[in-house]
């Protein structure tokens, strides 16, 4: 019985988690593990052959006991943003120690977030204690976030820093664009590229400022912003009406991965402004695509990132004038960018939790769990 359960976002839309979901669930079937994927994405109320559906609080917790009691591991995704995610991973890691399942956490969030880390006798803290003692391992994105995860007490050897981010992130299709954004970039003097959504971390305000004022000087340099989710274009129009910038700016909502880097490449630079993201994919595929970033500076930035600080318009002002200025000189300063298989360091570590389980994984070779075929239920 090789049987997990995992947790999280099934694109579309598409983003960070969507992404490593996705690679892990490859990896593992390509192991005979039958994987199946329960959606808590913006489409999680489509009903699809490719994962299980929620429909409201109710679906989700019946579903799961369904799943749980008929021999899946589970392996859930939390940040320390959302109310509501704590308590759906808190209600499955729960169910899989009720009935001795394996239960697997990945923590994907940076090393300072809106509710984690916090005070050490606040609410904030001893929630996220308690809720970090159920799983048998917790997987976080850098050696950093680590050292927070430890406040909690939990053991060391229980929390492995594992990046999202894998090979396969940046191996893509160049795709047509758009017609209105192929427009776009060939009547501007050079376009700067990020990924938005209505979440203070993104701070619109902000980004919104520096527009302005980078306009003010370079008036035929555009922004192609792309992120929002479908609720949330019509509200992104008016957002850019109203800070007077909608003829700068281009918004896409989510695109497909082969689109977003087909995109990203054809940019001057690629601006990041949230500080909660820890090691950010975008960030990484960027520099590995040899693409400046500028990033907002959270203390978690790979080497190549040119740096600006946070709530500081000037500082990353300057930043943007030398992209545009001396974009070469910019995109010599990215190092190389080594590209691990975290997928398949992931799955290892997943497998070395479930063999302990009786009945999960034999001590048969991998080749041969490789070559087993799943009919997906």
């Amino acid at each position: 019985m090789k049987r997990i359960l995992q947790i999280g976002n099934w694109p579309p839309p598409v983003c960070s988690w969507t992404m490593s979901l996705v690679g892990l669930r490859k990896e593992l079937e390509s192991r005979g593990w039958d994987c199946r994927v329960m959606n808590l994405n913006e489409n999680r109320k489509v009903r699809s052959p490719e994962y299980i559906d929620v429909q409201d609080g109710w679906d989700y917790f019946r579903k799961l006991w369904r799943m749980v009691r008929d021999g899946y591991a589970v392996h859930v995704r939390v940040n320390g943003e959302t109310k509501k995610g704590y308590l759906l991973a808190l209600c499955a890691l729960s169910l899989a120690r009720l009935f001795r399942r394996p239960a697997l956490l990945t923590y994907g969030g940076g090393h300072q977030q809106s509710y984690f880390p916090a005070p050490r006798f606040s609410l904030r803290h001893q929630a996220f204690s308690f809720l970090f003692r159920f799983p048998q391992r917790i997987y976080c994105n850098s050696e950093k976030v680590k050292q927070v995860l430890l406040t909690t007490g939990v053991p060391q050897s229980r929390v492995v820093p594992i990046p999202h981010f894998s090979s396969y992130y940046v191996q893509f299709t160049p795709t047509p664009l758009p017609a209105e954004v192929e427009e776009f970039y060939r009547n501007r003097e050079g376009v700067f590229f990020s990924y938005v959504c209505f979440r203070k971390e993104f701070a619109l305000e902000f980004f919104a400022e520096a527009i302005r004022r980078f306009r003010k000087k370079h008036v035929n340099t555009g922004f192609l912003l792309v992120g929002p989710w479908d609720r949330e274009m019509e509200r992104m129009g008016a957002f850019l009406k109203a800070e007077g910038i909608e003829d700068a700016v281009c918004i896409q909502g989510s695109v497909p991965h082969d689109l977003f880097l087909t995109m990203l490449t054809g940019s001057l630079a690629y601006i990041r402004t949230p500080v909660t993201d820890g090691i950010c994919s975008s960030v990484l595929e960027s520099l590995k695509l040899k693409v400046p970033v500028l990033g907002a500076d959270n203390g978690a930035r790979p080497a190549g990132t040119e740096l600006w600080k946070e709530g500081d318009v000037d500082s990353l002002l300057v930043l943007m004038e030398e992209a545009l200025r001396d974009n070469k000189a910019m995109v010599a300063r990215i190092p190389e960018i080594d590209l691990e298989d975290n997928a398949k360091k992931l799955a290892d570590s997943i497998e070395e939790v479930c063999k302990q389980f009786p009945g999960f994984v034999s001590t048969e070779s991998r080749s041969a769990s490789a070559a087993a075929v799943v009919q997906r239920p």
